[in-house]
């Protein structure tokens, strides 16, 4: 059962970095389009450049659970290298643990700004009119998958030897 688990969620932060990925060329694509049109005088709409923008929020989102896991995540990580092992163990535990309470905090935050944000109705208005909750619902989800990940780094952590973690073999899988 532990083996269905740790696939499917391999497969969904798999899935989130090929969503960030086909996005960037999405993203490539409507600026060079946007451009060409532009100079052409054939188009000339903010509607392009606006898709442009949900697109980056919503790679920024989909993306940070998956560079997390990864471990592509931007660290500072001197102080772990020269304490003795087993205080970089506690350091590293206490860092993914105020990860995951910020995630959740945010998470939690999202979903009611995206709640309210539904119930209302409340509309995105510029070149496009677009439901605000739609883009709002991808903060929930990603730091739902940011908790499951910090909560996974903290478990690995916790099981792994201290000297583990001087040879750089944590957050290895489940």
């Amino acid at each position: 059962m532990r083996g269905r688990i740790s696939l499917a969620y391999e497969l969904v932060l798999t899935g989130c970095g090929f969503v960030v990925g086909l996005t960037i060329v999405i993203i490539a694509v409507l600026i060079s389009l946007d451009v060409l049109l532009r100079n052409l005088d054939l188009y000339n709409s903010g509607a392009l450049l606006e898709l442009t923008e949900y697109a980056l929020f919503i790679t920024t989102f989909i993306g940070a659970p998956w560079v997390l896991w990864l471990g592509g995540h931007v660290r500072v990580d001197l102080v772990l290298t020269v304490v003795p092992a087993p205080v970089a163990r506690v350091l590293e535990i206490l860092a993914d643990t105020a990860g995951l309470f910020f995630s959740g905090l945010m998470g939690w935050h999202g979903f009611s700004v995206a709640l309210v944000s539904f119930e209302r109705g409340d509309l995105i208005v510029k070149e496009l009119v677009v439901p605000e909750w739609t883009l709002m619902v991808f903060i929930p989800v990603s730091c739902l998958l940011l908790v499951i990940e910090f909560l996974r780094r903290i478990v690995v952590t916790w099981r792994a030897p201290p000297q583990a973690h001087a040879a750089g073999e944590l957050h290895e899988g489940f």
